[in-house]
Parts: C-alpha cells; structure tokens; sequence
C-alpha cells in the first residue's frame, strides 16, 4: 500500500512537472510567435496537467466533460446570491427574485447530477426511463419556482451536455416564455439521447398551436427524417408521440 502511495505521488510530480514545462512553452509561443491557437491549447493542455498533479484520483475522467457546464451554473448561483445580497443595501430592487432564482439554480445543479448518475449507473430499461421521467419532472416543477431570462434558458440548451440540454427543454415546457423552435428542430434532428428526443418532441407538441406555415413545414421534415432511423423505429413511445404529431401537422405516416 505504502509502495502504492510513493508511486502515485511520484507519478503526481511528474505530470505536475510536465504541466509547468507545458506552460511554459505556451507563454513563450504566446509572446514570441503569432500562433495564438497553439499558445491557447498549450496552456489548456498546461492547465489539465496542473489540475491531475494537484488533486490527484480525486479528478474522475467524466468530469472534464461536466466541468466547464457545472462551473458556469454555480457561477451563476453565486452572482444570483452576490446580488441579493447586494440589494438589501439598496443596490438592487429584487432581492427576493434573485434569492429564489439562486435556490432554483441550486436545485436544478442537484437535478443535473442526479440525472447524470441515474444514466450512467442504471441499465438501459423501464426503470430507468421512469427514473428519468420523475428527474425531468421535479426539473419542470423546479423551473416554475423562478423566472429567468429566455435567453440564459436557451444558452443553458447550447451549452451541449445531455444533463443541461435536458434542464433546458423541461424548462421550455413548464414556461412558454423560454421556449426556442431552433432547440426543437436540433433536438428531434441530432439528439444526445432518445430520451431527450422525447422530451423534445413534447415540447414540439406543445408549440404546435403556434406554429407558422414554415414552422410546421420543418418539424414534420425534421420527425420524418427522425423516423427513419433504426434506433427511434426501436422505441415505441418515440414512433407513437412522432406519428401523433405528424397527424397534427397534416402529414401522411
């Protein structure tokens, strides 16, 4: 055991050490060449190395695919937070929304890993799926608590994780304000999983009464381009909700 710990700790200075030779060099194309993309990676690179050596086993693989997203949520948190409190001085006149925007958030950080683990330790089956589905809700129960920013929702989409993305849509359904046709048509066209795919195609059958000509034109390309493929052919819930909606866009099966 002790052998293991010497090893682990020699194995954290060299990565470490690498890490600050890696900067290095990024600071020195950085001042002396016009490569800023290489500098750029460079101290990325640099930053990554620095991190593993410091906090060692500690730092799971998974987590570089999260970070950058949790870390903009809780920096969010925190301005909600800084902001109320700087309100009780006069500073700001909202202090309560921005309190129960900041408990939201808070929640909804709770949410994003719950939902993240259920999908990475539970088989694929109904008892995952309904597992999902009772996530998605408390997300959709979670949202109706604050008001924010159409715009932050639909950036909350962009970002890109399945766990953000998925936030994103339930939120889109609990509030119409927040609701983005570009994230339905993405959703249904290029999903991260059938299960967002799902939840995408709710959200399509909720803005259906709204849609323009043009609109209603693209989703039913979109579901019937989605239709095609083997794995949403495999999932019932998936061919039922699509076919229903083409149905209400007028669309032959």
């Amino acid at each position: 055991m002790r052998a293991r710990h010497r090893l682990q700790g020699a194995f954290r200075w060299v990565i470490g050490g690498l890490g600050a030779v890696t900067a290095c060099a990024g600071v020195w194309v950085l001042f002396t060449t016009d490569h800023d993309a290489r500098s750029a990676f460079l101290l990325t690179l640099a930053l990554v190395l620095m991190l593993i050596a410091w906090f060692g086993g500690r730092i799971e693989l998974e987590g570089f695919e999260i970070l950058g997203a949790k870390a903009r949520v809780r920096d969010v948190v925190k301005t909600r937070l800084e902001l109320a409190k700087a309100s009780k001085t006069g500073q700001n006149a909202d202090s309560a929304a921005l309190q129960r925007q900041a408990a939201v958030l808070q929640e909804l950080v709770g949410l994003y890993g719950l939902y993240q683990h259920v999908r990475s330790v539970e088989p694929p089956g109904p008892g995952r799926t309904a597992a999902l589905d009772e996530i998605a809700m408390r997300m959709r129960l979670a949202g109706a608590q604050a008001e924010f920013e159409a715009a932050e929702v639909i950036g909350w989409y962009n970002d890109g994780t399945d766990p953000l993305r998925v936030i994103a849509l339930n939120l889109m359904l609990a509030n119409e304000g927040y609701r983005d046709f570009l994230a339905v048509l993405k959703t249904i066209d290029a999903p991260h999983s059938l299960f967002e795919q799902f939840y995408g195609l709710l959200l399509a059958e909720a803005m259906v009464p709204d849609l323009d000509p043009l609109h209603r034109r693209l989703l039913a390309d979109a579901i019937t381009r989605a239709r095609r493929k083997r794995r949403f052919k495999r999932d019932a819930p998936l061919m039922r909700v699509s076919q229903e909606l083409l149905d209400r866009l007028g669309q032959p099966p």
